[in-house]
C-alpha cells in the first residue's frame, strides 16, 4: 500500500510539473472591460509566464495588465484552472479572479481595484 501510495503521489507531482511547463512562455495579450457602458481595451502587449521556485503549484505572470516588466502577479493551477488569489500590485491596484488555460493559450477574468473602484477585465493571452 505505501508504494502505490507513493507512486501516486509521485504521478501527481508530474502531471502538474507537466502542467506548469506547458503554461511558461510568451503570450499576446489583449483585455477588454466596460467602463460607465462603453467598451474599453488597452493596446496589446506581451506577458511572460514562469514557473514559481517558491511554490510547485503556481505560476507568475510578468507584465500582469501591461504595468511593466516588474508587475509580476501569481497565479495557482490545477488541471486547467487558474486562480489569482487576491494580491496588491506595485501601484497599489488589487487583481484577483480566475482562469483556464489551454494548450493555445488562456483566458482570465479578473476584478481589478484601485480605491473604491473596481472594474472586471477580460484577458485573452494567446502563446507567442
Amino acid at each position: 500500500m505505501t508504494i502505490s501510495l507513493s507512486t501516486f503521489w509521485g504521478c501527481t507531482d508530474k502531471l502538474t510539473t507537466d502542467l506548469l511547463d506547458s503554461m511558461v512562455a510568451t503570450y499576446s495579450v489583449s483585455e477588454t472591460w466596460m467602463e460607465n457602458k462603453v467598451s474599453m481595451s488597452r493596446p496589446t502587449f506581451t506577458m511572460n509566464v514562469v514557473k514559481s521556485f517558491q511554490n510547485t503549484d503556481k505560476i507568475l505572470l510578468n507584465n500582469f495588465g501591461n504595468y511593466g516588466v516588474g508587475t509580476t502577479v501569481e497565479a495557482t493551477a490545477k488541471d486547467n484552472s487558474l486562480t489569482i488569489i487576491k494580491q496588491t500590485l506595485p501601484n497599489s491596484r488589487i487583481v484577483e479572479g480566475t482562469g483556464t488555460s489551454s494548450d493555445t493559450g488562456m483566458d482570465f477574468t479578473y476584478t481589478e481595484t484601485q480605491g473604491t473602484v473596481s472594474v472586471t477585465i477580460t484577458a485573452t493571452c494567446k502563446k507567442l
